[in-house]
Formats: C-alpha cells, structure tokens, sequence
C-alpha cells in the first residue's frame, strides 16, 4: 500500500518508541513521510531517530510522569502546530504471581498500560483537534482474551483500554477523531526473546495458531498504519486481533 499518500508531511506521536512494536512504527511512519515524534524511559538505544534520517524525534519521558508527558506534547504541537496521529504503544507486561503481588504493584501497572493512554490522549486531544489524520490507535493484547498466568494485575490494566477506546471512540467521534486498538499476539521482539520465549513456548505458539509461522514486529505494524491511513475512515471503537489465528472472538 502507498502509505505516503496519507502520511507525507503530517505529525504522530508514538509513545514507548525506542524499541519493538513501537520503533517498527516508528520507522515505518518515519519512512512513508511523517514527522514522528517518540519518547522512551532509558534513551533510543535502537537508533530509531538516526536510522529515519531526521524524521524521527526522541524525547526522553516517562508517560507515568504527567509534568515531564505534559512538557513533552506541548512541544510537539508548539513545533508542528498539530497531531494528526497517535500511537499509544508504551507498556509494562512484567510477570507476577498474584499472591505475591500488592496495591503499589497494581498502582504501577495501571498506571503504565492505562492511566498512560489517558494522559497521552488527554494532552494530545487540541493537537488532534488541529490535525488532518485525526487518528488514535492504542495497543492491546490478546493475553487478558486467553486468561493467562501469571498476567493477573497486567490483563486488568491492558483489558481497560477496550473500555477505554470505545467510549473515546464514541465520544470524540462527532469530531471525526478515530479511536481504535490493536491486540497482539505474542511478538517475537528482542525482548522477549531475551527475557521469556522457550524453545517450548514456540513450538506451542506454532501448534496453537492457525498460521504456521511466529509472529514478529513487521506482522503487527501494517495493522496499525492501516487504522490510522484514510483507508480505515469509517473504522472507529475496534479491537483488532493479530495474532495468527490464535485466540478467534
């Protein structure tokens, strides 16, 4: 697909944008034209504003800090004048068994997989308002779908923003303003390589889904340029599952 018939010229804002799903997005707005401006905790170690050539812009931020998030969009707009697409991307999917588990740990996944998309979208709301695009989309998961352990205090925070972009969706619809999600599966990325994947956790994925093949970044990316492009203009309040034909509502 042309992407820079809708792309070219125009600003997104991608928040948790230094690796993963959400430097993959970055990239690939990057390259179909956009101005993307993106934040991350600990520094773009990936390179993404230098491999896109002056279009990609890092900021350091942590979206659980509202003073430092508040600073950061207020920037974007005074330099570009508008937002015409955010990616909500930023999360935490630590692993925790629930006894173990307490108020300050709920306080802080709540606070990284929702309150985050609340803030960002609240303090992005005139930038959108003065855009083109006018397009959100916010990241899901399929792991609060299929009940998995241990996810407890995660799927409790990742399940609200189905709520949570429905409502938006209906709410800033009137302005023509576009809420919708997208739900991976699970991602082969760097990290999670690193970190979880088993030799084991492959072969049950490969059995599990439909499709005979692991899922990595460049699956999920396109979805989320799709629901942003003019192509999904009369697409709002949606959760879009990708994940191989693993988990079918």
């Amino acid at each position: 697909m042309n992407w820079e018939a809708d792309f070219a010229g125009r600003t997104a804002v991608v928040t948790g944008g230094t690796s993963g799903i959400g430097a993959t997005t970055a990239r690939a707005l990057a390259s179909a034209g956009c101005e993307v401006f993106f934040c991350g905790r600990h520094g773009d170690k990936e390179g993404v504003a230098t491999a896109c050539g002056g279009r990609a812009h890092y900021t350091q931020c942590d979206v659980a800090d509202e003073e430092a998030l508040h600073a950061w969009l207020d920037g974007v707009v005074r330099s570009r004048g508008a937002i015409d697409y955010l990616v909500n991307n930023v999360a935490f999917d630590g692993r925790m068994d629930f006894e173990q588990t307490t108020a300050a740990d709920f306080d802080r996944f709540v606070a990284l997989n929702l309150r985050s998309a609340f803030l960002v979208t609240r303090h992005c709301l005139e930038g959108l308002r003065a855009g083109k695009g006018r397009a959100i989309v916010t990241m899901g998961t399929t792991n609060w779908m299929l009940g998995l352990s241990p996810f407890t205090l995660y799927s409790s925070a990742k399940s609200g923003l189905v709520g949570f972009t429905r409502a938006l969706a209906r709410e800033l619809g009137p302005e023509n303003i576009r809420a919708n999600m997208v739900s991976p599966g699970w991602v082969m990325t760097k990290k999670q390589l690193e970190l979880y994947v088993t030799e084991q956790d492959k072969q049950d994925l490969l059995r599990d889904q439909s499709l005979p093949f692991l899922l990595e970044e460049k699956h999920i990316t396109p979805p989320i340029l799709f629901l942003l492009s003019s192509a999904a203009a009369a697409i709002t309040g949606q959760n879009l599952v990708v994940d191989a034909g693993k988990f079918m509502q």
